[in-house]
This record gives C-alpha cells, structure tokens and sequence, in this order.
C-alpha cells in the first residue's frame, strides 16, 4: 500500500508540466524589487524634502518682503489736468489771447472781447446799478458777449477799456509828457487826466459833455512786460475811479495759456490785398446792436508804434458781422442792400442776419457779392468758432 502511493506521487510529479522560472530567475527577481522599493522610497523622501524647503523659503521670501508702495502720481501728467498757470506772459503772435478777465474790488475785467494786429482789449464795468432805468433796447442774449463797458442805456458808459498791447505797439510819449507817477505791482505806472479813448464813441451829446470833464477822466499806462505796455482807458464820469482803484485793476492782470481769438462765420470771397484789422464779439460795432462776432479787414495797416487805440470808426475798412435780428422768417434769404456799401442778408428761421459794409472804401468788389459768401457758425456754441487767423491768413 505504501509502495503504491510513492509510485502514484512519483508518477504525477514526473508528468507535471516544468516550472516557468528557476530559481536563479526567482532570486535575480526578488533583488530587482528590492532595488526599486529603496528608490521609491528615497525619491518620495527627497521630493518631500525638496517641497518643504520651497515652502520655507517661500514663507521667508513673503515674510522679508516690505508691503508694496504705491508711487506718486504728478498731477500734470493726468489727461484732464490743469495745466499751471504760466508766470511770464508769452510773446504770441496778433489775434492771440494772453490773459483772462478777472475782478479787482468792485471793478470787472472782461475776458478780451476784442484783438487787432497790435493788442488785446477787455472791457471794465464798473459795477453802476442802472436796474431802475428803462430800457430803449431790448437785452443782449445771454450767448453773445456785450461790452461790458456798457450800461444798459444807450449812449451811457459806465466805466472803460483795459488796452494790452503787444511788445513794441505802444509809444507812450504822450503819457511821459505829463503824468503822475502811480506805484504798481510791476513798477510804476504813469496817471493823466485825459480820458475818453475808449470804443465805441459815445452818442453826440454825451461826447459834447465827455470833452467838458476829459480833464476829470483818467488813463492809466504801465509796463506789464519788458517794451509791453497795457493802459486804462476810462470812459465814464458817473463812475471816476481813484488812483488807487486804477492800480489795482492794473495788477490783477496776470499771464494766462495763450488762446487763438475765434471768428463766427466763414467768407467765401474776400478783395485780394485785404488783411485782418480786428476781430471782436462786437463790442466795437456800437450800442444797442446783436453783434455776436465781427471782423474788419484793411488794404492797409496802422503803422507801428501806436500812441492811443484804433479808431476802428473812422479807419478805412471791409467790416464782416453776424449777429441776431427779430426780423422773422418772411426775410429770410432777402438781400437788405444800401447804396453799394453796405448788405445785410437774414438767415435760417429769421433771428440771425450777416452783414458786409465797406467805410472809406472804394473796391470793385461787390457787397452783395461779399454778403452772399458769408456762413455762419453756430451762434449758441462759441467753442466750434473756428480761429481768426485760419479763416483770414
């Protein structure tokens, strides 16, 4: 019995299939997997290690860092900053602005309503209360920019003209004739009784008793600038100023960014040789009027250095003007001509006209001719206005 179960063991173990790997094959593989254990192992101790030495200087690195500062900002470099005011006035060409309007006291000097080839003018109201008098005109609208030297009675002034002349435009021999010295902020000025040169000309009778009280009526010149003059011309005797009043209108008159004096319409056709006089809001055109801008054009120019302002009343000139009118939409496009000097055409729905008028002046040109080229701008936007320069190089 015993035989016949080695014999039955020995036959199976012999009849059994070979193993698939010796024992060498099984010793080399459990070293190979030994191996690869250890270098797991110590690749996942080193990768920690590795991480929790970034992590530390990481934490050093945010630890030593100082919080961040925010730089400063120079407020001239913003889009919509204002530039500073500049300390010197500038030497700019004619038709340029290089000043604003400002108040001395009482007195209020308008930003320059008008600019010629030779200096800048602003008008001074002195400030008269004249709300009890009637009115022979109906008022400005507010969009145009009235002399404010005028009251609100036609003829009547109530108070004058800052005149700021450009380098070399001024000779001042009639001030240095006979003047009172007067300390100003920028040296000493020079005071005469002899006023009345403001524009516009007052009506007959008040310029009959303007020459009885010239003596009353005073001027005031002074450098502002190295060979630049400005001067006070007054213009009413119900409202005399003090010297000390007149110095203190001269130094609040400051530098200011120069600005490019707009015109309010374009022409199509103007006389050859013409050249730009003045160009103004139509301060200069006269009381009770609705100039909104005006432009005179010269086929000559003052000469240079000049002793008092332009009469722009009496000097030959081609005077463009666009202003308001009632007239109403049955004049529209209908030409109102006189004597072959002087055109005026009304325009969109009856309330605004332009006009051409020659004064001391013979020309081949045609005024019809003239106001018919005349375009308008936007009377309610001065802003679009395009500059006066461009419009008459």
């Amino acid at each position: 019995m015993e035989q016949d179960l080695r014999t039955l063991l020995t036959s199976v173990r012999d009849g059994a299939p070979p193993p698939r790997l010796s024992v060498d094959d099984i010793t080399a593989a459990g070293r190979h997997l030994a191996r690869r254990r250890r270098l797991t192992l110590l690749s996942s101790v080193g990768g920690s290690a590795a991480a929790a030495v970034a992590a530390v200087t990481a934490a050093l690195v945010i630890a030593g860092t100082p919080a961040a500062l925010t730089p400063a900002v120079d407020p001239s470099t913003l889009p919509n900053a204002v530039s500073p005011a500049p300390t010197a006035f500038a030497d700019a060409e004619p038709f340029v602005t290089t000043y604003n309007g400002y108040a001395a006291g009482s007195y209020l000097v308008s930003d320059p309503d008008l600019v010629t080839m030779a200096y800048q003018q602003s008008s001074i109201d002195a400030g008269i209360d004249l709300s009890a008098e009637p009115l022979s005109s109906p008022p400005l609208p507010a969009t145009t920019v009235p002399a404010a030297g005028l009251s609100r009675m036609p003829g009547l002034l109530r108070g004058g003209i800052l005149v700021v002349y450009r380098p070399g435009a001024f000779d001042p021999t009639e001030f240095l004739k006979s003047a009172e010295k007067v300390e100003v902020r920028t040296g000493f000025g020079l005071l005469r009784n002899a006023g009345g040169s403001g524009q516009p000309t007052p009506s007959p009778p008040d310029r009959a008793r303007l020459q009885k009280m010239q003596a009353q009526i005073p001027s005031l010149a002074w450098q502002y600038a190295k060979n630049a003059w400005a001067v006070i011309y007054w213009s009413s005797w119900e409202s005399l100023p003090t010297k000390e009043e007149l110095a203190a209108i001269a130094d609040g008159l400051r530098p200011s960014a120069t600005k490019q004096f707009p015109v309010g319409f374009l022409p199509s056709f103007v006389p050859h040789g013409f050249q730009l006089l003045s160009v103004s809001y139509g301060t200069d055109m006269g009381t009770g009027n609705q100039v909104v801008s005006a432009a005179r054009l010269s086929p000559g120019l003052p000469t240079l250095p000049l002793t008092q302002p332009i009469d722009l009343q009496g000097f030959p000139t081609l005077t463009l003007s666009f202003g308001r009118t009632n007239a109403g939409p049955r004049m529209v496009d209908k030409l109102d001509c006189t004597s072959g000097v002087q055109c005026q055409r009304v325009l969109g729905d009856g309330t605004t006209y332009v006009k051409a008028e020659l004064n001391g002046l013979k020309t081949t040109a045609q005024v019809t001719q003239i106001t018919l080229g005349i375009r308008p701008q936007n009377a309610d936007n001065m802003a679009d206005w395009p500059p006066a320069v461009k419009v008459f190089p």
